[in-house]
């Protein structure tokens, strides 16, 4: 299995406002949630409230899918995947700020991240995740995008928006736009002028 690569992933996010879309699926799927439990904040378990916000976000998922012809949903183990354009493979998960997922860490779960391994009968997938945070006390959405690991170490993330484009990320400069070096030649002149001052006295 390749490691998954961000550049690759994005085009692939961009292609028919997919970003967009799964944005989109995510964040009216926590509303609909938000409108439908308003006696969630009684919930004795956090995973019982995560286990709803997922319903509602699938559902949605499941409908991206429908309108986009390289978007095969797989349905398997009790839990829904994406795999877009037969290259890669993602789901949905609650993760923390760090974007660490709350999963268990159950031989599957650490299988995901490990990208020797062959998962769910599939080769070659870029496997991702789509995460979702929220705040401290879980009451609003704050953060939605990709997120990728190897062997539990973080590789990179894409943060998605509802504005139709993918946040660009963050890179140095390759050219320095400053290349005129006539000002460090007169501080140079300005020092050795100080010094023959110096002296002279």
């Amino acid at each position: 299995m390749p490691l998954p690569l961000e550049d690759h992933v994005r085009l692939v996010l961009l292609e028919r406002e997919r970003g967009t879309r799964l944005y989109k699926a995510v964040a009216e799927g926590w509303n609909s949630y938000e409108e439908l439990y308003p006696q969630r904040h009684r919930w004795l378990r956090k995973s019982s409230a995560r286990h709803m916000v997922w319903e509602e976000v699938a559902r949605r998922l499941k409908a991206v899918a429908a309108d986009d012809s390289d978007v095969t949903v797989l349905e398997h183990q009790d839990t829904l995947s994406l795999i877009i354009e037969d290259e890669v493979l993602l789901r949905l998960k609650h993760s923390d700020v760090a974007l660490i997922t709350q999963n268990y860490p159950t031989p599957e779960a650490e299988a995901f991240d490990d990208h020797d391994v062959d998962l769910f009968g599939h080769t070659g997938l870029q496997r991702v995740r789509l995460c979702y945070v929220l705040d401290t006390y879980e009451t609003s959405l704050i953060w939605v995008g990709i997120a990728a690991h190897n062997k539990g170490k973080f590789l990179w993330k894409i943060e998605l928006a509802d504005t139709g484009a993918v946040a660009a990320p963050e890179r140095l400069p390759l050219e320095h736009p400053e290349t005129d070096t006539s000002k460090l030649a007169r501080l140079k002149r300005v020092t050795e002028e100080k010094n023959k001052k110096k002296n002279e006295q």
